[in-house]
C-alpha cells in the first residue's frame, strides 16, 4: 500500500472514530516544549511554529518551539524520545526522522517506533520531480526518453546521504532502470540553488521549496507526488498517473511524545491536536505554505501509519544498501 492509500485510510478511519473524551486531569499547568528536529526557516519549522500558535490556544498555555537541528533529524528526536514522558515535551516527526534516517543508520540511540507515543498525523507537502530550465525534456515521458541512453551522465541534487530526497531518487532508477547519480548536499536549500544554476540536472522536493522557481520558469516541473494533479501545476501529471505508484509519496509530518506517556495526557494531547487542525486559521496559514493538514488522526491509527510507512521504506533502503552499514 502506497503511502497515499495508506494515507486515505487514516483519513476514513478518523472520520469514524469519534473525537477521545476529555479525562477531567488539570493538564498542562505550565508551557509545553515542542521539539524540532531541523533548523529555523525550513518548511518544518514553518509547520510547527503554525501549529504550536493554535495548539497553545487549545491548551491554554503557550508551546515554544525548539529548534534542535543536525544529523538528519536524530538529534532532535534523541532529545524527545529521552525526555520525561510527562506531556510537557513533544516532537515533530517526518518521513526523514521516523523512516529514512533509522533505516539509513542502525546506531541511532532511538527506536522510530519504540521510543515515542505516536499523537498525530498532522500535515503533508507534495513532492514535485524537477530539472533545470536547459534540460531538454519538456516533460515526464520526454525525460523518460531521454534517459534510455546515458543516464548516469545526469545527476540529481538532495539534502544530503541517506536523505528522502536520496530515497526518492532510488525508487526513480529502480523504476526506470536508469543510472542517475545521486549529488548530497547539506541540506535541500544549497541543492536547489545549484538546480537553478545549472549544475544540477534534476531533484526531487517540497514544492514549498521548488515552486518559486517553477512560477520562474528557472525550473521545469515534470511530475507531482500527491493524490490529485496540483490546483497550481494543472498541467503536471501525478505519479499515478505515469505507471510508477511507487514514487508517489508525501512529505509527512506528525507529533510524537516520549514512550509511556499516561494516556489521560495522550488523549488531551490528541484532543487539542485534532481542534487545532480544524481551526480556520490555521487552515488559511497552512494553504499559504502549501501545506495540507490531514484528518483528525487517532493516536492508534497514527501508530499503525508509521509502522507500515517504516516497514515499507526500511526493507527498501536496506536492499540498496543506502546507508551502507
Amino acid at each position: 500500500m502506497n503511502v497515499l492509500k495508506q494515507i486515505a485510510v487514516v483519513i476514513a478511519l478518523a472520520v469514524s472514530c469519534p473525537v477521545l473524551a476529555a479525562p477531567t486531569e488539570s493538564f498542562p499547568t505550565k508551557p509545553l516544549k515542542l521539539i524540532v528536529p531541523f533548523a529555523v526557516g525550513g518548511p518544518t519549522d514553518i509547520l510547527a511554529r503554525i501549529l504550536g500558535e493554535t495548539l497553545g490556544e487549545k491548551l491554554g498555555q503557550p508551546v515554544i518551539v525548539d529548534n534542535k537541528g543536525g544529523a538528519g533529524g536524530s538529534i532532535g528526536s534523541e532529545a524527545v524520545a529521552f525526555a520525561e514522558p510527562d506531556g510537557y515535551t513533544i516532537g515533530l516527526a517526518t518521513i526523514s526522522t521516523h523512516v529514512v534516517n533509522p533505516s539509513c543508520n542502525r546506531h541511532l540511540k532511538y527506536d522510530p517506533l519504540k521510543s515515542f507515543t505516536p499523537i498525530a498525523l498532522i500535515g503533508n507537502m507534495p513532492n514535485i520531480l524537477v530539472v533545470n530550465s536547459r534540460f531538454k525534456a519538456a516533460d515526464f515521458q520526454a525525460f523518460r526518453e531521454a534517459t534510455k541512453n546515458g543516464s548516469e551522465d545526469l545527476n540529481a541534487g538532495t539534502a544530503g546521504p541517506c536523505s528522502f530526497g536520496q530515497v526518492m531518487l532510488e525508487h526513480l532508477n529502480q523504476a526506470l532502470g536508469t543510472s542517475i547519480r545521486h549529488v548530497p548536499y547539506r541540506g535541500s536549500g544549497p541543492a536547489v540553488s545549484d538546480l537553478v544554476g545549472g549544475s544540477l540536472d534534476i531533484m526531487m522536493d517540497i514544492y514549498p521549496l521548488v515552486g518559486p522557481h517553477i512560477k520562474t520558469g528557472k525550473l521545469r516541473a515534470l511530475a507531482v507526488a500527491w493524490p490529485e494533479r496540483l490546483a497550481v501545476l494543472p498541467d503536471v501529471p501525478t505519479f499515478d498517473e505515469l505507471g510508477l505508484p511507487v514514487m508517489n509519496t508525501t512529505s509527512w509530518y506528525g507529533i510524537v511524545a516520549p514512550a509511556q506517556l499516561p494516556a489521560a495526557r495522550l488523549t488531551i494531547l490528541a484532543n487539542a491536536i485534532a481542534e487545532s487542525l480544524q481551526d480556520p486559521k490555521l487552515k488559511r496559514r497552512f494553504a499559504e505554505a502549501s501545506i495540507y493538514p490531514s484528518a483528525n488522526a487517532t493516536p492508534e491509527v497514527f501508530k499503525t501509519f508509521l509502522k507500515e510507512q517504516f516497514d515499507k521504506e526500511s526493507a527498501f533502503i536496506q536492499a540498496r544498501n543506502m546507508g551502507g552499514n
